[in-house]
């Protein structure tokens, strides 16, 4: 009886790993119109669509969309911050998985102030076959854009995540928008 069990349960194994059952292929991701991986990478929707925004020990006052085109890099929304009182210590993120093989170029933009506070950590990041690839960033005053770039990254997986680190004393404030990952 034991053995009859045994040859039913591997010749469902058989069976599941033959139709492909278990496997999860990855989509293949698909370019906007202008080749941005990225979904909302110029924040247009009302919320944080496509992105994981994480408010690090809830100190960030102000963290949310922001629709005054002033403010923006392109388009009439971007990605708001700032605290009076308290520090600014927040990052956004996103992944892209079934990217082709091939490199991929990271640019974002980001404007504002750090209050003064020589010890700011404003940076934009890549996340590549395991390893983060940074670039620094400045805050440079209102709307003097820091643009950042990351070229030649290389998923050999398929997949990249991308964010945005922002630390700064009270009285820091600012603006990120039009973050593109395209094709090299």
């Amino acid at each position: 009886m034991k053995k009859r069990w045994v040859a039913i349960v591997l010749a469902v194994a058989m069976l599941m790993t033959a139709a492909g059952c278990g496997k999860k292929e990855a989509a293949k991701a698909e370019p906007d119109a202008n080749g941005n991986y990225l979904v909302n990478g110029s924040f247009e929707e009302a919320d944080f669509t496509g992105w994981t925004v994480t408010n690090i020990d809830d100190v960030t006052e102000e963290l949310n969309i922001y629709d005054r085109e002033t403010d923006c890099y392109e388009g009439v929304q971007s990605l708001h911050f700032y605290s009076g009182s308290s520090n600014v210590n927040f990052t956004a993120e996103q992944t892209v998985s079934g990217l082709e093989e091939g490199t991929y170029k990271l640019t974002a933009h980001i404007q504002g102030d750090a209050a003064g506070d020589e010890n700011a950590s404003v940076y934009f990041y890549a996340v590549v076959n395991g390893e983060e690839i940074k670039v620094d960033a400045g805050l440079n005053g209102y709307v003097n854009w820091y643009t950042a770039e990351l070229t030649g990254l290389a998923p050999t997986n398929g997949e990249i995540t991308v964010g945005v680190s922002v630390t700064t004393a009270p009285g820091g404030w600012g603006t990120i928008d039009d973050i593109s990952l395209v094709r090299e």
